[in-house]
Formats: structure tokens, sequence, C-alpha cells
């Protein structure tokens, strides 16, 4: 419901936590202003998830009730890009479910992944945020990685990175992949593999 049937289409919307175009819309009360705010009716809709947008409500779903099960409260919105799936996640405790180096929100993305995967019956790739989170790592991590290089190539040394996810390892890599001077590459198995930065000109 609302003053307005945009108003009334808007808190559809908000409750479902997708965007317009997964959403059809049923007018069922137009709405009345009334005479000098009396007698005015609100205005009334029915959403309802398009095909399209059944994969994203089921994908807010499960991270909604992931997070219940760890007493979190947020806000989840939902929207797909290029066949990825992406939920953003918003909410005074937020902050909590990033972790040191976003570990947390990585494990939270992996089971996420699984669940959904299983309920859909298809493979599903996702990408869970935390209040715009992964933009400002994947900002750190691109600025880091020119320092490094810079170094590198002032050195003639490589330069081997902690441990990191494959996310973080390809941000890095997609980073330097125009500088001629120096390659990329990993060290190491499983949850201890490490990303090298090695300068072209290498000293012997």
């Amino acid at each position: 419901e609302g003053q307005t049937p945009e108003e009334a289409v808007e808190a559809g919307l908000q409750k479902l936590g997708l965007p317009r175009e997964y959403v059809l819309v049923e007018t069922l009360v137009e709405g009345t202003k009334g005479f000098l705010g009396l007698g005015g009716r609100q205005a009334r809709v029915r959403p309802t998830v398009t095909p399209a947008g059944e994969r994203l409500f089921l994908g807010r779903r499960t991270v909604r009730e992931v997070l219940e099960r760890m007493g979190v409260e947020a806000e989840i919105q939902a929207r797909e890009v290029q066949g990825l799936l992406r939920l953003e996640i918003r909410g005074e405790d937020a902050g909590l479910l990033i972790g040191k180096y976003g570990q947390t929100i990585e494990s939270i993305n992996f089971l996420v992944s699984i669940i959904l995967s299983r309920r859909l019956g298809e493979r599903v790739q996702i990408e869970l945020d935390v209040e715009g989170y992964l933009e400002r790592r994947c900002q750190s991590l691109e600025q880091r990685a020119l320092r490094l290089a810079e170094q590198a190539k002032l050195t003639g040394e490589p330069v081997t990175l902690e441990p990191m996810s494959s996310a973080d390892r390809r941000t890095i890599h997609l980073a330097l992949k125009r500088d001629t001077q120096v390659r990329t590459g990993s060290l190491g198995e499983g949850p201890l593999r490490r990303l090298v930065i090695t300068p072209v000109n290498r000293r012997v």
C-alpha cells in the first residue's frame, strides 16, 4: 500500500528486495486523497515475481535464512549482472559479516552458493557484498598491486604476497595484466596459495 500507486509499487519492491524489471504489478486500488485529507483511500497493488526474478528472490531468501541462523538482521537487495547473482547486505550489524580480510563473507558466499545451487538444481554463481566492501577491497588491492609491481621492477626481485582468496588473486592479476614489465603467478596450494609478482628483467 501507499499514498499513490507509485509509492505502493516502491513499498512492494522494498519488501521483495528486487529491481522493478523482475516484478509484474497489478493495481488493485488507484487511491484517492479525499476531501481536506478525510475519506481518502490508500493505493493498493499486487506485485508478482517474474520467472526471471525467481532466482533473485530465492537467492535473497536463502541469504536471509543463513543470516537469521547467525542472529544477524539485515536488509538484502538482489540483482543479476551477466549471469552473476549479486546480493548486497546492509544493516547495523552487517559489518560483522566481513571478517578479517573478508574471510567471513567469503565463507557465507560459499555456503549460500551450495544451498542455492541445490535448491535450483543448477550451479549458481553468486557474489555477496556487505555495505560496498567488495568495491573498497578491490580498489585497495589494485592500488597495492601497482605499488608492489613498482617494487619488483626497482629491486629486480619477485614479491610474494600473503595467502589470499582466488578472487583477490584474480583482482591483482587483472590489475597488472597490461604491465609488460612484470608477470604474476601462484605459489602453494589451497588456503595457503600465494600470488607472486615477478619482474621480467629479474636479477640473476
